[in-house]
This record gives C-alpha cells, sequence and structure tokens, in this order.
C-alpha cells in the first residue's frame, strides 16, 4: 500500500444522464481496480441519480483521484462535504464498498434523502457547516 499521510474525502454529486445498472457496475469494476493500485478505499452510493463517495487513501493518490473524478463528465454539481485528514481508515476491508439503490434498504433510502436535502440548502448558509454539524454524514456512513 502506497505510503502517505491517511486523507479523506466525501463528496455527492449528481449523474448526468441515467445510468443503468450496467454501466454502475463497469464504474465499480474499473474504481475497485484503480483503488486496488492506488492504496484507496471507500464507498460508493447510487441513489436515484445521486452519487455519494467517500474516498480514503495517501493524500497524493485521493486528491489525483478526485481531479480525474472532477473531469470526468458523468458527474455534474460536484459538492465536498468533508475533507481533510483521517485518523483510520473507514472501509478497510475493501477498496470500494458499492450499494446501488437495489441494495438499500427503505430507512436508508430515507436517510440519503435526507441527507441530499440537508446538502442542498447548505449553499444557502454562509459559509461551511459548524465543527461537529455534518448533517448526519458521519452516522451515516458508518452504518455501511
Amino acid at each position: 500500500m502506497p505510503s502517505g499521510a491517511l486523507h479523506r474525502v466525501v463528496y455527492m454529486s449528481t449523474a448526468v444522464g441515467v445510468l443503468r445498472a450496467e454501466e454502475l457496475d463497469r464504474i465499480y469494476l474499473r474504481a475497485n481496480s484503480a483503488n486496488t493500485q492506488a492504496g484507496i478505499t471507500g464507498l460508493m452510493l447510487f441513489y436515484e441519480g445521486v452519487f455519494l463517495h467517500l474516498l480514503e487513501g495517501p493524500a497524493a493518490g485521493v486528491s489525483s483521484l478526485m481531479e480525474r473524478i472532477r473531469r470526468d463528465r458523468r458527474h455534474s454539481n460536484l459538492i465536498v462535504l468533508e475533507a481533510g485528514r483521517a485518523e483510520e481508515r473507514m472501509f478497510a476491508d475493501t477498496p470500494l464498498r458499492f450499494v446501488a439503490a437495489r441494495n438499500l434498504t427503505g430507512r436508508e433510502k430515507q436517510a440519503f434523502t435526507d441527507l441530499r436535502k440537508a446538502v442542498s440548502a447548505r449553499p444557502a448558509l454562509l459559509g461551511p457547516p459548524a465543527p461537529g454539524a455534518d448533517n448526519g454524514l458521519g452516522d451515516f456512513i458508518a452504518s455501511f
């Protein structure tokens, strides 16, 4: 695994167009392979056309991956929810845990919808959320 301080980024983005299950599976397989090589682990959720993605690994690797994601034409409205140094990995057991809508429980779908609404309201506020005010992001991610 590449060395370097552990860094974590969590973002939401909107898919451009309709992504079918087969395309999501291809995205997952490519990302899983690339993450393994780069020493990156994380979580990718997709529900109602919105991605929630957590990336963790060496700062340089996470930064490089985020730049590729920002240029990826399948994403729009990318909003970074959290970025910075991490003490430990949340998803150390897998390069990329992928959870598609078909695998979310009703409670998880509602929590994702609530989180998306809270994130959508955030740009209307001045500045970032107060320290510790993560709109339920930490608890939601930890549930996976």
